[in-house]
């Protein structure tokens, strides 16, 4: 799930931060566009390589179950799917490069490239966006492109803003996670679903990064205060309860209080994390399961 999905909580400087002057050029590639192709690609692979990117396999996996049989609808779902999350963790690295150099857990060639190639590299995701949101309209059909027009607009607002606000930043995030489902599938249950699992691994994400937010002045749910963080977990958790308590029944709700139990019992919030998102699959299955034989 963003990350970060889907996406990832980091630093957040201005476009123009100061930070940038301090970065050296990293294996520069000659051609500008060459470059920044290689860094939308390159965007979305480092989160995959960090175990990131569960909300396009939730994409994939309800066109799977969705298909009935057509399967050039299918493959276009998923070119679109794959590119939007390509297009917006591209403008979200894009945003966040001069913050991102003094970040370990980012890759460094990929910040420099953004860096680098800044001012085009705003054209270009602009200009993919437009590409994407054309192809959703023309092959798909007015809702499945309403709603991706509706998840970048969030990915823009998250990148710029959301991130750097306590409790936006998760709620901003699980609106993200419903938007870019909808694209598939517009359903309300599906959409809260994927919306609650989205931000309860966002919130487990932004406790893992605690302390570089804080040496940075980043404003997150998990730097406000320990307090807020419980609260919010809590709120979400009883809301998955809530969620999942038709498809699941009441046995299989329960288990959904899986997150709010590795919160209290694991202190490495990445492990917590992996926990979740571990739990979330078998969950997200059943979920499945229940969408398939509903027809």
């Amino acid at each position: 799930m963003p990350a970060s999905g889907a996406a990832r909580r980091e630093s957040c400087a201005p476009p123009l931060s100061p930070t940038v002057t301090a970065i050296p050029v990293v294996a520069p590639r000659p051609d500008a566009l060459g470059a920044l192709a290689w860094a939308v690609v390159a965007s979305t692979g480092h989160r995959l390589r960090r175990g990131e990117g569960a909300l396009l396999a939730v994409n994939l996996s309800l066109i799977a179950t969705r298909a009935n049989g057509d399967w050039v609808r299918a493959a276009l779902l998923a070119l679109v799917s794959t590119l939007a999350i390509l297009v917006m963790y591209a403008f979200n690295d894009l945003y966040d490069a001069p913050a991102d150099w003094n970040n370990p857990k980012k890759d460094h060639r990929l910040i420099a490239t953004w860096v680098q190639h800044r001012r085009v590299g705003v054209l270009v995701t602009f200009v993919l966006k437009l590409v994407t949101l054309a192809l959703a309209l023309v092959t798909l059909g007015p809702t499945p492109a309403a709603a991706l027009a509706a998840v970048m607009v969030v990915n823009v607002v998250y990148s710029t803003m959301a991130k750097g606000m306590p409790v936006a930043d998760v709620l901003t995030v699980a609106v993200w996670g419903a938007l870019y489902a909808a694209i598939v599938d517009p359903s309300p249950r599906v959409a809260l679903v994927v919306a609650l699992m989205t931000a309860i691994c966002h919130l487990f994400q932004v406790l893992d990064d605690r302390e570089p937010d804080a040496a940075n002045g980043i404003q997150t749910t998990a730097v406000r205060s320990a307090a807020l963080s419980r609260a919010v977990i809590v709120a979400l958790t009883a809301a998955l309860v809530a969620a999942v308590l038709g498809p699941l029944g009441a046995l299989g709700a329960c288990t959904a209080l899986t997150p709010l139990a590795v919160f209290f019992l694991v202190r490495d919030a990445g492990v917590g994390w992996l926990l979740t998102k571990a739990y979330f699959a078998v969950m997200w299955l059943a979920v499945l399961g229940h969408i398939r034989a509903a027809g």
